[in-house]
């Protein structure tokens, strides 16, 4: 039709009494959507073997931020089998733009018969005659592809079709929200049809916004058919009926502290599929006779290469796309956190899907952690690429460099220096300025080469100007794991490990899990404790402080074999001087606002220039900037306060005072400022939440009744917007008890 409202009804749901027309078992009927327009004669459409899968995955950072490895996955995995025989090939743009788009299909002599497009998407016009635009009103749909900076490049159907003219492509797959959508008088508005216009002979595409999930599963059982020598019409009914037979899509929850059940949705009919021409993509000689292998995880990473987590891989997407646009723009990477917070496993990660995914050809892995400098290096790498001979000498670096590049334009390799603060100034193997110079010298030369260099360390003090953040060199902070990947880390550690879930209440975990600030390494050394048939998650997080010993993991060996080795290796960071301040420090529950921490502890300033960077370098600190405030939120390792709360000195009654007054005056600001500057004050709650609990149970405690329901009204407000009503109950249960009792005396 060149009707656009006929191409647009959602004809998958035809119907009889007997059910959908597109979902029978036997013989399914095909729903095609073909444009009334003079075609050439049909003719089969073969290829050369490999089939070439182009993969445009785009997140540009304006728009809402989607895990890039999810449909890139799937679709890796389920053509595994054919990339491996050489029948097919699948390519990841990178970066996702439409200049690397036009300049990867210049290529002639390796044409792409199959675009696949991941990324947001939109349809744009005026809607009842007002200016309800959901993009720029030109009433075009459009795909949201990348700048070279990673912004959001909004791309017109018009522009993508004549960049895709005579391309030789043979079907797009656009899993984007509305890019099936059209104007209701133009029907060559949307991306679909103005893609067939163009030329293409088939397109997938979306008829509404879809959910993530719903296009994930879509891919996963579209390209196993794809695979498996499917016609793309048949494997398009395969698709939507594996959306049919799985409903489920994601867990919603109406407040915070209950668990959520799965929504169900019917979107099985949003997949529009468009084809002008025949298509059956048939190869013109067997894939047996192809010799292009896919290398192996054994073959792309080298033997010193970390083993995957025991639990899995959790979390990290945005990081992950974050180092993967620094690398691509040749800087270093410098990765920083807090020790155990999972370093090493994001790099190992990288390693594993930049090499799978072909950025990088190889990884090789180098551990800092007993020492090494760049001889070290050179010769791990001499080893990995085959460059040991006679005249290869790691120790002289420029002319080791000139033996390797050749080898590493052969052979892309990302090289990974782990535990780099072992070697820096007090560390425990340091490296004199000189020695230390040179090897940054080689690891930015490395990077120069088009190589990439991920570096891991717990302390940024590097001790000179060369591997601070600019042009050749980034710094990528991490922190704990997002609540909810923490969660997922939990729940699978305790299926690992035969974990009965009901000494593990949801809402109990969630709690436990906070007061962990979502630190993998915490989470894998305490939960393990649940094996003990007297401990609970309510017990462990009341005793924190004194089963901390307990924390230990018995199967594994080094720094971070229990908590307390992981807090000591940093402590022995810090001069006797500084160790001896940090009691005052043992009341903040996970860190404070810089200017609460300073007037409660009562630090001179003059002490607290040198002890802050100094706690900020040994990684039991760090830094960060909380809605419009001046001074920064001060967020602590999970097991500083804890431990510091065994230790003597930490209890005194002047500061115990100090802090209940600051957090109780400090409840009443927020309370009278949330109605100037809601958003910043909320903000600041979210950080100081912890604190303000902390210091109603103190005031309770001490018997101070008329703050601690002044303070505990105050809580309220806040406990009521985030929705943390199972909090809230329990704090006016506690409050009303600890009143009734005083009136009873």
């Amino acid at each position: 039709s060149d009707i656009p409202q006929v191409l647009s009804l959602p004809w998958e749901l035809l119907h009889s009494e007997r059910g959908f027309l597109v979902l029978r078992t036997q013989e399914p009927v095909s729903i095609l959507r073909r444009l009334s327009q003079s075609e050439p004669p049909a003719s089969l459409t073969t290829f050369e073997p490999p089939l070439r899968v182009l993969l445009v995955t785009a997140r540009p950072e304006e728009t809402g931020f989607v895990d890039p490895r999810g449909i890139a996955r799937e679709l890796l995995d389920e053509v595994q089998g054919q990339i491996e025989t050489g029948a097919i090939e699948l390519e990841f743009l990178r970066p996702p733009t439409l200049k690397a788009l036009r300049q990867r299909l210049r290529d002639s002599k390796r044409p792409v018969h199959v675009l696949h497009f991941d990324g947001h998407g939109a349809f744009d016009e005026k809607i009842g005659g007002h200016d309800e635009h959901l993009l720029d009103g030109s009433g075009h749909g459009k795909l949201a592809f990348e700048d070279d900076k990673g912004q959001l490049d909004l791309v017109d159907a018009e522009d993508l079709a004549q960049v895709l003219q005579d391309s030789r492509i043979k079907l797009t797959v656009l899993t984007a929200c509305q890019s099936a959508m059209s104007s209701a008088d133009d029907a060559f508005s949307s991306v679909a049809a103005r893609l067939i216009r163009g030329g293409i002979d088939a397109v997938v595409a979306m008829s509404a916004s879809v959910l993530v999930a719903s296009a994930t599963l879509y891919v996963e059982a579209f390209y196993r058919a794809i695979a498996e020598g499917t016609p793309a019409t048949m494997a398009q009914e395969q698709a939507r009926q594996a959306l049919h037979d799985e409903p489920a899509r994601h867990i919603i929850r109406r407040r915070r502290d209950e668990e959520g059940q799965p929504v169900e949705l019917r979107d099985w009919w949003l997949p529009h599929f468009y084809q002008q021409r025949p298509l059956v993509l048939r190869a013109t000689r067997p894939s047996g006779q192809l010799e292009q292998k896919l290398t192996s995880s054994d073959e792309r990473l080298s033997e010193s290469m970390p083993a995957e987590p025991r639990y899995g891989f959790s979390g990290r997407a945005y990081e992950l796309l974050v180092i993967e646009r620094r690398l691509l723009r040749d800087q270093l990477v410098v990765i920083h956190g807090f020790g155990g917070v999972g370093k090493t496993a994001l790099v190992r990660e990288s390693a594993d899907w930049l090499t799978r995914t072909k950025m990088y050809d190889a990884a090789c892995f180098i551990s800092f952690e007993h020492g090494g400098d760049a001889a070290t290096l050179l010769s791990a790498l001499g080893n990995f690429l085959g460059v040991y001979d006679g005249h290869y000498n790691p120790n002289d670096a420029q002319a080791a460099l000139a033996k390797l590049e050749p080898a590493l334009k052969q052979k892309r390799t990302l090289v990974i220096a782990d535990n780099i603060e072992s070697i820096l100034p007090g560390g425990d193997a340091p490296l004199e300025a000189a020695v230390r110079g040179q090897l940054w010298d080689v690891l930015l030369k490395l990077s120069h080469m088009g190589d990439g260099v991920l570096l891991t360390t717990r302390d940024t003090n590097f001790g000179d100007g060369k591997m601070e953040p600019g042009k050749q060199v980034a710094h990528v902070a991490l922190e704990g794991l997002h609540p909810e990947d923490a969660y997922t880390l939990a729940s699978r550690l305790l299926e690992y490990l035969g974990i009965d879930r009901a000494k593990a209440p949801y809402s109990e975990l969630r709690d436990l899990l906070k007061q962990l600030d979502y630190h993998p390494l915490a989470i894998q050394l305490v939960l393990p404790a649940l094996r003990e048939p007297s401990l609970s998650l309510a017990k462990i997080e009341a005793d924190f402080a004194a089963l901390l010993p307990k924390f230990v993991d018995d199967t594994e060996t080094g720094r971070n074999r229990s908590l307390l080795a992981s807090l000591d290796f940093s402590l022995r960071r810090l001069s006797e001087q500084q160790r001896a301040s940090l009691p005052r420090l043992a009341l903040f529950e996970g860190g404070a606002l810089e200017e609460n921490l300073l007037a409660i502890t009562e630090i001179p300033e003059n002490e607290w220039t040198w002890l802050r960077p100094a706690l900020e370098q040994a990684a039991l600190l760090t830094a960060e900037e909380v809605g419009n405030y001046t001074a920064p939120f001060l967020q602590f390792h999970p097991v500083l306060a804890p431990y510091l709360r065994t230790q003597p000195g930490a209890d005194d009654a002047a500061l115990r005072e100090r802090y209940t007054r600051r957090y109780h005056g400090l409840a009443d600001y927020l309370y009278r400022e949330d109605v100037r500057n809601p958003q910043a004050v909320r903000a600041l709650v979210q950080k100081e939440l912890p604190n303000l609990r902390r210091a109603l149970e103190l005031l309770l405690d001490a018997g101070e009744l008329e703050d601690a329901s002044d303070m505990a009204t105050r809580i309220a407000r806040f406990l009521d917007y985030f929705g943390l009503m199972r909090e809230l109950d329990e704090m006016r249960q506690r409050v009303e008890k600890a009143v009734a009792t005083s009136k009873a005396q």
